[in-house]
């Protein structure tokens, strides 16, 4: 089969998955409702912590109220794709190695990976975008922005560029159950590191920081692709380089799950 057609029939598997997975959920409403809401009340607490902050001091480190938020929103909202679309790969230490649920994947003619992300799909999660896009305009609506339609389309571009950087780091980390049978120990931490990603990176220290651009590249999920729309030129231009940093990571996430399938060991069970 061609690259091309290849990548086609993808495409059309994962409208097909996305279609039918709404169908699953809308035939528990109420199920998902209640976890929609638990989701917005979730993030709205998130929403008033970064709020008390600025009620004593009116910026941080020099950047404002505003900025913050939109950064915070930024995050939020990268967070929320990666957790509606592709969160099904924190089960596979549990569920798909140790439990042995990876073979019945292989047995199957599509590429394991794709199957992984996409065997469920959590809409519930959609409130964190939600909520993000809010807190993000209403960062612009209080600093006066005029944006132009480019801007818009740019800024999702970066957005969708920074949930594949989230998405190739957290491949990375599946990956490494192949050898190590985690049940996702790992992968929560690296949840609760991202984190940091949530707040201007100037505001940590120097060894932090760079840690964040170039090994763990969390500040590409947020901070430096935030800094389109912000304006800051000093960060503007590394803005930019998001989409090269999720090609990089993801390439660097699909060559590692590659070796460790060859590592896999069945549980024979």
């Amino acid at each position: 089969m061609g690259v091309v057609k290849r990548i086609l029939l993808y495409i059309r598997l994962y409208g097909a998955y996305l279609s039918n997975s709404i169908k699953m959920r809308l035939a528990y409403r109420e199920d998902f409702l209640s976890g929609f809401v638990a989701g917005i009340m979730q993030q709205l607490i998130g929403v008033l912590f970064v709020a008390t902050i600025f009620v004593r001091v009116p910026d941080i480190r020099g950047w404002s109220r505003e900025e913050v938020f939109f950064i915070y929103g930024f995050a939020q909202t990268t967070l929320g794709l990666f957790h509606t679309f592709c969160s099904n790969l924190l089960e596979m230490g549990g569920k798909y190695v140790i439990e042995g649920r990876l073979d019945q994947v292989l047995l199957r003619p599509l590429d394991s990976l794709f199957q992984v992300i996409t065997e469920r799909i959590h809409w519930e999660e959609v409130s964190v975008v939600l909520v993000g896009l809010g807190v993000m305009g209403y960062a612009v609506g209080r600093m006066r922005m005029s944006i132009e339609a480019w801007q818009y389309l740019a800024t999702g571009v970066l957005a969708v560029s920074a949930c594949l950087v989230l998405l190739g780091i957290f491949v990375i980390l599946a990956s490494l159950t192949f050898w190590f049978n985690d049940r996702g120990g790992v992968s929560n931490m690296m949840l609760v590191m991202q984190g940091f990603s949530q707040f201007p990176l100037t505001i940590y220290g120097r060894t932090i920081q760079l840690a964040l651009t170039l090994v763990i590249p969390y500040g590409f999920t947020a901070f430096y692709p935030a800094m389109h729309l912000l304006g800051r030129k000093e960060y503007s231009a590394v803005a930019w380089l998001t989409p090269a940093v999720a090609a990089v990571v993801l390439t660097a996430g699909i060559f590692s799950w590659r070796m460790g399938l060859r590592a896999y060991e069945s549980t024979g069970s």
